[in-house]
């Protein structure tokens, strides 16, 4: 994602510069630790390690150049050329989730990190040289061809800020076939302002031992989402059956203030349905009910509804995002949300959806949240021309880092087996905090015993995939929560190279690619992303007239002139997101779109692509709107400069 000039910066004096051949885009660079900035008729000062400044002039003999923190005119002073890296995009990298993979490693040298990836045993190498590193320790120059490691624990982006910008991107192939993509990062945490660490330095030190005390304080939240519409009363009482049983146990193993369970219900908009009370209602919060006795009072007034709604396909979604937005999970290191359901999902163009999302969507917010979803879906007899939908829905929004899709269907709609799959999840969440309790974090709990229905033959000893889901999901929030009450920063500052794919398991990603984005390059993008599906929307009632309509969005957003004219879909597409775009690892499913594409869709695909963009305008507006995630990254910078890590999945 490249950096947008807003008008207000261009129109003042003196203007940071623009990119060369850009329009919009801004020159910005990184500076290096041990940098001074020297103000005008001022003495040299320090300036923080991988601060991003605007560049506002360069001296005639290029070895010097005058920067400032924001693009308001106002440059601060000098800074040396060679105190400063060139940076085109903000596109970042941070670790990802835990779950499936082993720790990234850092190379000195991109054929180090190429020689590996074209390995035939490239986990066992990788294996190898992780424990070289953790043995060798912090400094002692004994991890062969790596600069670094990540640490043991995991680093919390949102709490222990940092920076891996991505300054080179190639991409190869493992053996497999599988795609990698090799990034040259240079790194600092938030907290390291000193010079860069020799190159020999691995920062391998493993986690210091937990006092109980820490390690009691790993909570974990369970929230069910539950249909109540008129055909799910057994289901809801078999809830908190199970529920009401946990409590029992966790009352015994003192464990009452490591887990908490919520219970929200959804039913249907009653401004459009007289008699169904509610859309979405939070009948228990976790963070305010303590006892068995608490939560049965709270929970007794959730029961399915005795009006129809409008169709079979429920509004699921809302009541997921009020799981979202209704619940604080801040308190929380073990976080999961459980939708019980019999029918899909009303999706943003069925005209029924109150949030406008989609399981996409959703699934992103979800994850950004750090909280894991999972659907157990009632395949009932009278669903039966709706249960495809409602799978293909489920697994999307159950996407989860390092595992398949947390998505558990119930044949049948079975009550019998929907409460052995409930009892499965409540035993497996509380054997995690259990372990939790009781350990170190760093190890895998092994998932409780599997269970039989009353009657059948006990499952194999491979157990039940639920059960390993929670048991694998649970060992990465574990080592989230602990990273984030130790502190855990990213390596020290370093230049190196790294894949995105983890080395064992190459399906699994060990980096995400984010983008940092400013307020207003936040709005402009939503506003683009609204404009471009308001003339996909008029170009479906005359596709004659598309073209027309994108000149016409080009203009109103004030793009290239000289584009604007053009009657090449693809190149006005460009006018419109280009900049945007240009330089990243990442193909637009809209910028490939030219006019034989478009006519070759059926009205369904047209449809289905507006309102893929509609649902990522409502997705950049609440990233605009989460304050708590914004992040300044020079000081002095003005409020306008933070910016928002936004997944490079969430782009168009």
């Amino acid at each position: 994602m490249l950096l947008l000039a807003s008008p207000a910066a261009l129109a003042c004096s003196p203007a940071p510069l623009l990119q060369p051949g850009k329009t919009q885009l801004q020159e910005r660079v990184l500076t290096r630790p041990g940098g001074k900035l020297t103000p005008d008729g001022g003495a040299a000062k320090a300036v923080p390690g991988f601060s991003v400044l605007y560049v506002y002039e360069r001296s005639p003999d290029g070895a010097r150049v005058r920067v400032g923190a924001s693009a308001d005119c106002k440059p601060q002073g000098w800074m040396p050329s060679e105190a400063v890296v060139p940076w085109r995009h903000t596109l970042v990298a941070a670790f990802a989730n835990r779950t499936g993979r082993d720790r990234v490693l850092f190379f000195g040298a991109e054929d180090g990190l190429r020689g590996l990836v074209g390995s035939r045993d490239a986990g066992a190498q990788a294996a190898k040289l992780a424990e070289a590193a953790k043995a060798a320790g912090p400094g002692k120059g004994a991890a062969g061809p790596l600069v670094s490691i990540e640490p043991e624990t995991a680093v919390d982006i949102n709490k222990q800020f940092y920076l891996l910008p991505i300054l080179e991107a190639k991409t190869q192939r493992f053996p497999t076939g599988r795609p990698v993509r090799m990034v040259k990062v240079a790194a600092v945490t938030s907290r390291d302002q000193g010079a860069p660490a020799p190159a020999s330095a691995v920062s391998a030190t493993p986690a210091p031992p937990q006092a109980p005390a820490v390690r009691q304080n790993f909570r974990t939240a369970i929230v069910f989402v539950i249909d109540a519409s008129s055909s799910m009363q057994p289901y809801i009482d078999r809830t908190r059956e199970a529920i009401k049983r946990i409590y029992d146990g966790i009352k015994s193993a003192q464990l009452q203030e490591q887990v908490r369970f919520g219970l929200i219900g959804y039913r249907d908009d009653p401004k459009a349905v007289p008699g169904l009370e509610y859309l979405t209602k939070v009948f228990v919060d976790p963070n305010k009910v303590d006892t068995r006795e608490e939560f049965d009072e709270a929970a007794a007034g959730l029961a399915a509804s005795k009006v129809s709604t409008r169709a079979f396909a429920e509004d699921g979604y809302a009541g997921v995002d009020s799981a979202i937005n209704a619940i604080d999970w801040t308190p929380f290191g073990g976080r999961f949300v459980v939708l019980i359901t019999d029918a899909s999902s009303r999706d943003p163009g069925s005209g029924l959806s109150a949030t406008g999302l989609d399981a996409k969507t959703l699934s992103i917010a979800l994850l950004e949240k750090k909280i894991a979803t999972m659907a157990l879906h009632l395949l009932t007899e009278e669903g039966r021309k709706d249960h495809a939908k409602g799978a293909a829905q489920y697994r999307e929004l159950t996407t989860y880092p390092g595992r398949k899709p947390l998505y558990y269907p119930v044949e049948a709609g079975d009550v019998g087996q929907f409460g052995i799959r409930v009892d499965t999840l409540t035993d497996s969440l509380v054997t995690l905090v259990q372990a939790a309790e009781a350990g170190d974090g760093l190890d895998t709990p092994p998932p409780p015993p599997p269970k039989a229905a009353p009657g059948e033959p006990a499952p194999g000893p491979r157990g039940d995939p639920l059960a390993e889901d929670i048991a694998a999901i649970g060992h990465a929030m574990r080592l989230a929560y602990l990273g984030s009450v130790q502190g855990t920063a990213a390596p020290p500052m370093f230049e190196a190279w790294a894949a995105d794919r983890d080395f064992a398991n190459d399906t699994v990603a060990s980096l995400d690619v984010r983008v940092l984005l400013s307020k207003s390059q936040l709005s402009d993008l939503q506003a683009t992303v609204g404009a471009l599906a308001d003339a996909y929307s008029k170009g479906q009632v005359d596709p004659s007239d598309l073209f027309n309509q994108l000149r016409s969005a080009a203009a109103t957003l004030s793009r290239d002139p000289a584009k604007v004219g053009t009657s090449d879909n693809r190149a006005l597409n460009q006018a419109l997101l280009g900049e945007y775009l240009d330089g990243l690892p990442y193909t637009s499913r809209v910028m490939a779109i030219d006019q034989d594409a478009w006519l070759g869709m059926n009205p369904g695909e047209q449809q289905a692509l507006i309102d893929d963009l509609q649902v990522k305008a409502r997705l950049y507006r609440r990233f605009h709107d989460d304050v708590s995630n914004w992040v300044k990254l020079a000081e002095g910078a003005s409020p306008e400069d933070a910016v928002y890590p936004v997944p490079l999945t969430a782009l168009p």
